[in-house]
């Protein structure tokens, strides 16, 4: 394995985690951050999750570059070597999107390239990528899937990966995003890139942009469709202003809080886009030569 490959993929796992790690450190209403723990999230067990994903991110470059093409069999790995270390992995859907990234981000050379392979990708997947998906499911008890009668996720079997993402993207802005193209992502990019008030609080218009137009599934599991549906009429309400005030972030974030709403789909959407900002930025440097490099 060349030195150049390991340097390309230290770099992207690097990018990855730490699209990870900003999305966390900066106050967004109703998620926890290094201003406050959830009842159930605490800031430092998102950190620890950012951290340890980067070992597998790497490994998922390497993986691409060799064509082996397998990726959510680590997310099973993540869960158990997370409580090997005494917390439960916190980045369930943001590591379900942004995976993909780590296996062709190398290979492109810009991220509307990445775009474009990722979704290549992700429509190539067969069953066992879905029977991955599914046993990390059934590991965290997560619903991404519901229980919906045409379809519980605990007794589908052969079912290819997108398919299953198409089915699920009804009730899931995660699964959603990942159909379409990433679509919520470039546009959430597309705001923070546009840097019209100062990069933490872009990436706070992003989130609000997202909330929105798009209902939270963590709230929409938990409480039902109505309470989505109200977050999202209340977030435009901050969302109106260009560039929203740290009153009005800080009003939404009791309603949020005082309603245990945690838009945490939200958020994943959100560390998707900066992990592309944050390659964008990468693949703009002129001594980034992604291309021709020897495994």
């Amino acid at each position: 394995m060349s030195e150049d490959l390991l340097d390309h993929c230290n770099d992207v796992s690097y990018i990855l985690s730490q699209a990870s790690l900003v999305e966390s450190y900066i106050f967004k209403p109703g998620n926890a951050s290094r201003f406050q723990d959830l009842d159930n999230v605490k800031y430092i067990d998102i950190v620890k999750s950012a951290l340890i994903s980067s070992t597998y991110y790497k490994e998922l470059c390497v993986r691409g570059f060799k064509g082996i093409r397998r990726l959510y069999d680590t997310l099973v790995e993540l869960i158990n070597h997370s409580r090997k270390f005494g917390f439960e992995y916190q980045l369930f859907g943001t590591y379900l999107l942004i995976a993909p990234f780590a296996y062709e981000a190398a290979k492109s050379d810009n991220v509307f390239e990445l775009r474009k392979k990722v979704a290549k990708l992700i429509r190539s997947f067969g069953v066992l990528e879905a029977k991955w998906f599914l046993d990390a499911l059934k590991e965290v008890n997560l619903k991404y899937l519901g229980r919906l009668s045409s379809m519980d996720y605990r007794e589908i079997e052969n079912v290819d990966f997108f398919t299953l993402m198409e089915f699920s993207s009804k009730y899931d802005i995660v699964a959603l995003n990942m159909v379409n193209d990433y679509s919520i992502t470039f546009d959430a990019y597309n705001v923070i890139k546009e840097g019209l008030c100062g990069f933490e609080r872009d990436v706070q218009r992003a989130f609000l942009y997202i909330l929105s137009n798009y209902p939270d599934t963590l709230i929409y599991k938990k409480y039902g469709a109505y309470a989505a549906l109200e977050v999202s009429k209340v977030a435009r309400v901050v969302s109106s202003n260009d560039c929203p005030s740290s009153n009005e972030l800080e009003w939404l974030n009791g309603y949020l809080i005082g309603n245990n709403f945690n838009p945490g789909s939200t958020a994943d959407l959100i560390a998707s886009s900066l992990a592309i900002y944050y390659l964008d930025e990468w693949y703009s440097k002129k001594d980034n030569p992604h291309s021709g490099i020897s495994v």
